[in-house]
């Protein structure tokens, strides 16, 4: 992990301390995060940092993201198999991807990808020109192990932070812009994400997510039971407000809503 996003972290624990290596390095890889105010220790491995207090018992949905097999052939099977399952026709990636770039702007400051999971779309982002460093959290260990495999591979280079929403651990307006990619369904407390969101967010940053709109009642019920959450546009809106982010824009295709709003 690297100097510029370690500058920006803070204890989840104490809410108050920043996070610093044992000794001060460009760069850590491996070896413990120590909080300034508390003296909470994390450990960081392969460069990934480990900020997870005592996890919720996942969902039913979230379990299988838990999974090496799922993490490693999420991106070439996984994915487009849902997609497919749930749109018609199905958007495909590149298209997806340039939805969401075209929704971020040109962000000031570091990039947030929550809920990165195999880093696909964090990849994409940390390639463009003049795009500030980019950070990709998730809860799930096996699709971060996955996210640093592909980005070996792929000879990209993109810090990764194993962390559980809806606190994000970051300084107040230390972000330039927060994407939510294809996981805003799996936010339990939605008020308090976009708490979060607009508490790490710089003036003007933006806040950009997509999730699924909500099915006929049945469907709805099962993914309730699985841990998962689809929302109406109008709720949405409305808890965006609520958090004190504005500019709210929207962009329907069923059964995918996108959606921007403004710190």
């Amino acid at each position: 992990m690297q100097r510029v996003i370690l500058q920006l972290l803070r204890c989840p624990r104490c809410r108050r301390g920043g996070l610093a290596p044992e000794r001060d390095t460009p760069e850590v890889v491996f070896g413990p995060l120590l909080c300034s105010e508390c003296h909470a220790s994390y450990p960081v491995t392969e460069g990934v940092a480990d900020l997870v207090l005592e996890a919720a018992a996942p969902a039913l949905a979230q379990r299988g993201m838990e999974q090496r097999l799922i993490a490693r052939s999420y991106e070439r099977y996984v994915r487009p198999a849902l997609q497919r399952a749930l749109a018609a026709p199905p958007l495909d990636r590149d298209s997806e991807y340039l939805l969401y770039r075209s929704l971020l702007g040109q962000p000031e400051a570091p990039v947030l990808d929550l809920g990165t999971g195999t880093g696909v779309f964090a990849r994409r982002l940390v390639r463009e020109p003049d795009m500030p460093p980019v950070v990709g959290m998730d809860v799930s260990r096996a699709m971060l192990e996955e996210a640093v495999d592909q980005g070996h591979e792929a000879g990209v280079r993109v810090d990764y932070l194993r962390a559980e929403a809806p606190y994000l651990p970051f300084q107040d307006g230390s972000l330039g812009a927060v994407l939510l990619a294809h996981s805003l369904h799996f936010i339990s407390d939605l008020g308090k994400l976009l708490l979060e969101v607009h508490r790490v967010l710089r003036p003007g940053g933006r806040f950009v997510a997509s999730t699924w709109m909500p099915p006929g009642r049945a469907s709805s019920f099962v993914q309730r039971r699985a841990g998962l959450h689809p929302r109406e546009e109008e709720d949405l809106k409305h808890a965006l407000s609520a958090a004190g982010l504005t500019g709210f824009a929207r962009l329907r295709l069923p059964p995918l809503l996108v959606v921007k709003a403004v710190r």
